[in-house]
C-alpha cells in the first residue's frame, strides 16, 4: 500500500495501523527502561509522552465506539492542550510498567474498537473516522518517533 495514499478499507487501515505501532514499538523496546524518565524536547519525560499516547488511544477509541453507536462525530469536550497537561501530571505518579502496561491495553481496546468498522464507514463525515484514527496512532507514532529515540 502507498504510505501517503489514504487507506480506501478497514483493512487497509489495520495494516496501516499495526505497521505504525510495530514499527514504533520496536523503537521503544531499544530504549533501557531508566531512560523513559529523561526529558524530551516537550518538557516531558518519555514516560510521560507515552501515557499520552494511551489518553489518545483512549479518547479515539471511545470517540469510535460512540460513532458506531449513532453515526455521528464524537468532539472531545476538552482543547488538545489542556488533555495532555492533565496527561503528563498524573504520568508522574506512575512506574514505567504501568505506563507500558497501560499503553499496550489501550491500543489494543482501539484496534479492537476499529475492527468493528465497516468499510464505507471510514469515509463517513469526510472521513472524520479515518482522521481520528490516523491522528492517534500511524500519524501520532511518527510524530513521536524521534522522541523516543532522543
Amino acid at each position: 500500500m502507498d504510505e501517503s495514499a489514504r487507506p480506501a478499507t478497514v483493512a487497509e487501515t489495520l495494516q496501516r495501523v499495526d505497521a505504525g505501532w510495530h514499527g514504533f514499538g520496536a523503537a521503544l523496546a531499544a530504549v533501557p527502561a531508566e531512560r523513559l524518565n529523561e526529558h524530551i524536547g516537550q518538557g516531558w519525560t518519555r514516560k510521560q509522552m507515552l501515557a499520552h499516547l494511551t489518553t489518545w488511544h483512549d479518547h479515539a477509541a471511545e470517540r469510535l465506539a460512540a460513532f458506531l453507536v449513532d453515526g455521528e462525530v464524537h468532539r472531545l469536550a476538552e482543547d488538545d492542550d489542556t488533555v495532555n497537561a492533565r496527561v503528563a501530571r498524573a504520568a508522574e505518579g506512575r512506574t514505567t510498567g504501568e505506563i507500558l502496561d497501560a499503553l499496550e491495553t489501550s491500543f489494543r481496546r482501539l484496534r479492537r474498537q476499529i475492527g468493528y468498522l465497516a468499510d464505507e464507514q471510514l469515509a463517513a463525515h469526510e472521513g472524520w473516522p479515518l482522521a481520528v484514527i490516523a491522528s492517534n496512532t500511524y500519524e501520532h507514532y511518527a510524530a513521536h518517533r524521534r522522541d523516543i529515540a532522543g
